[in-house]
């Protein structure tokens, strides 16, 4: 495709900010970035973007596409605790996906994600009872959809120790088929460290190829913390460290319950760090100690496909009017940029030369705009973000309510009847 996006207000959020800014987009990269008067007469297709805010595609570090079909579905038991949630919720869920429902699953977060402005998801998968070929499936919605995904599964013992090489294989498959793939490349899941027996972490620790990362969930709860003491290690990071687990490669989701010792190991070894605040918040599992961690990325855990809103609850359920819009800005823009580069090196610049991953919000600023109060625009502006456009991989794959890659209508009906069906499946077991 080659065409021009213009009358934008065009910021990478970092070192730029263009009014009634324009791009010129072919074979898949950012051509030029200027104003909509120098451009917009250089390729024969233009769109008009009629003043809306233009950003670098959006990342969403820790997301569950499984989860998708669960919403206003009722837990099979009590939820008091962090362990309830997962055994009365979660984890008959995943056990109740099939290969249809993991494909429908996927489809519905990507849609709902795209239509956000996202451009690429790191996802956490689970489907106990379809293991093999689980990753592919999803792949096959992000190739559909155009747009660019780490994928794991994530192990656990959960599901018995006959199934732990299936597990591991999945993953390890996946990711060697993927090594050299642009847009889709996998990484080893990991549920969480209490899932995990020291038998398990032995196993994995020795199969594991050594360049390949790992992304789990780190003291989401004191019950995981707890566990990890109580095997003699001084936290659930520390635990990754003794097994070589950990390093810049490593993605760890949550890090509330933590030790000084594993503070010390994330600024040592600087992993990603992710901070979902929606789902914290809705677990009632506490707040990352921002003193303590203060390089970290969002992610939504499951809960949306919505990174704005995700910035705007960090913003709420933390320090509100307390907080300093540049480091907010850094988080948001920077960080989740060099983060991303990690595992996506041509990923994520909004320069000219760049893989064309933008997000046109449906946000149209009528105050002034500018790179110090533009996370307050974000915050207090676009709010629940929907996109008017996005673009990934230099391909529009959303515009104006319309999705390039498939037929909505027809689409829910099908994901409606495969919820459906899951929800039989969830009662019944």
């Amino acid at each position: 495709m080659d065409f021009v996006i213009g009358h934008g207000v065009i910021t990478d959020g970092a070192g730029f900010m263009l009014h009634d800014g324009a791009i010129h987009i072919s074979d898949g990269v950012i051509k030029k970035i200027d104003t909509t008067e120098r451009l917009r007469s250089v390729s024969e297709t233009f769109y008009d973007l009629g003043g809306r805010l233009v950003l670098p595609g959006l990342t969403n570090f820790h997301h569950h596409l499984y989860s998708a079909l669960a919403a206003g579905i009722s837990p099979a038991g009590p939820t008091d605790t962090f362990v309830q949630i997962l055994e009365n919720l979660w984890w008959k869920l995943d056990m109740a996906l099939d290969e249809e429902t993991i494909y429908f699953s996927a489809l519905q977060g990507v849609m709902d994600s795209v239509a956000h402005g996202v451009t690429t998801i790191f996802d956490h998968h689970a489907s106990m009872n379809f293991i093999r070929g689980s990753l592919d499936i999803i792949a096959d919605v992000f190739r559909k959809a155009g747009i660019n995904g780490l994928l794991c599964f994530e192990m656990s013992d959960r599901a018995g120790n006959e199934t732990i090489n299936d597990q591991l294989q999945e993953n390890i498959e996946f990711w060697e088929k993927h090594r050299n793939d642009r847009n889709i490349k996998g990484i080893l899941g990991l549920h969480a460290n209490f899932t995990l027996s020291e038998k398990t972490m032995e196993y994995i620790s020795k199969e594991k190829p050594e360049e390949m990362g790992v992304h789990i969930h780190c003291g989401e709860d004191r019950y995981d913390f707890d566990y990890c003491q109580k095997l003699g290690y001084a936290g659930p990071v520390d635990r990754l460290d003794k097994w070589n687990l950990l390093n810049e490669k490593t993605i760890l989701a949550h890090a509330i319950h933590l030790s000084d010792r594993d503070y010390e190991l994330i600024r040592d070894k600087k992993p990603v760090v992710v901070s979902n605040p929606e789902s914290n918040a809705n677990n009632q599992v506490g707040v990352m100690d921002r003193k303590k961690i203060q390089e970290f990325v969002l992610g939504t855990d499951g809960m949306s496909g919505d990174m704005v809103q995700t910035l705007r609850s960090l913003y709420l359920l933390g320090r509100g009017h307390l907080e300093d819009f540049t480091g907010l800005r850094e988080l948001f823009f920077d960080r989740a940029r060099s983060f991303l580069q990690r595992f996506f090196p041509e990923k994520g610049g909004l320069n000219e030369g760049a893989t064309a991953d933008i997000a046109v919000l449906d946000y149209t600023p009528v105050t002034p705009i500018n790179l110090d109060n533009l996370i307050g625009h974000l915050i207090f502006g676009a709010k629940n973000a929907h996109a008017f456009m996005t673009i990934a991989n230099g391909e529009i794959v959303y515009h104006n309510g319309e999705f390039s890659f498939v037929d909505a209508d027809k689409a829910r009906k099908d994901i409606k009847k495969a919820a459906r069906k899951l929800w039989d499946r969830f009662r019944e077991a």
